[in-house]
């Protein structure tokens, strides 16, 4: 298990560099995947105030800006990226065993779904991310159709919640459940717990809603869900106050 704070603590930017797979076939969703895991890994170093940098070697994956994927820096053969990014890279993201040399390694397994490509157009794009953090990046995934619609009627759950919490007074936000779940993204991308911690604190009226906010918009720069989107916007005609 990767261990960010250990292994990835140092002065400069961090060189992060995903190998993404050729297409496995229809349904296949590995090569987002390590993608995905690549964005979420950047965003917790960026969070403890690091600079990264994101190289990527192997095809494109069209639907990466659209889960909310950040373009990387470089593109290539390692070499190149290394050249491109001022140095080797400090972490390697695979769907198996890395065989390069140089820097930590994170593999990352398969994920697939039996949703149509224009099954998933009609969803939430970030459905799909959202499913793809609920899981382990090390366990293998297949997402259901059923699962992506809860997901996206959670996104918008929360999205309205969040904007609700914002009409109140700002508070604190509750580092008692705070720090735990930080932990676990530090030591090994724990972001099934983080969303655990959301769907908690959604619901615990020992929470003022200032303080729900202040946690959600900051555990959001992480998880990348755009939670706070509807922050301002008046409530759709027809929908719950």
């Amino acid at each position: 298990m990767l261990r960010i704070v250990d292994e990835l603590a140092g002065r400069g930017p961090l060189r992060i560099c995903a190998h993404v797979p050729p297409p496995g076939g229809p349904g296949d969703l590995t090569g987002l995947r390590v993608l995905l895991v690549a964005d979420v890994l950047a965003r917790v170093v960026e969070l403890r105030g690091r600079h990264v940098l994101l190289g990527r070697t192997g095809p494109g994956v069209p639907s990466a800006a659209a889960v909310g994927i950040r373009p990387s820096d470089a593109d290539g053969t390692p070499d190149h990226i290394a050249d491109m990014l001022g140095g080797p890279p400090g972490v390697h993201l695979t769907n198996r065993a890395y065989e390069g040399g140089g820097g930590a390694s994170l593999q990352v397994a398969e994920a697939h779904t039996s949703v149509s490509p224009a099954g998933l157009e009609e969803r939430d794009p970030l459905a799909v991310r959202l499913l793809l953090l609920s899981h382990a990046h090390h366990e293998p995934t297949a997402l259901r159709a059923e699962a992506l619609d809860e997901a996206r009627l959670t996104l918008a759950r929360w999205r309205r919640a969040v904007a609700d919490w914002a009409e109140q007074p700002s508070m604190p936000m509750p580092m008692d459940l705070l720090r735990p779940v930080r932990a676990g993204l530090e030591d090994g991308l724990g972001t099934p717990a983080v969303l655990d911690l959301l769907r908690d604190l959604e619901t615990d009226t020992d929470v003022p809603a200032g303080a729900k906010f202040e946690t959600f918009a900051h555990l959001d720069r992480v998880l990348g869900l755009e939670l706070a989107r509807e922050t301002g916007r008046p409530h759709p005609a027809g929908a719950p106050a």
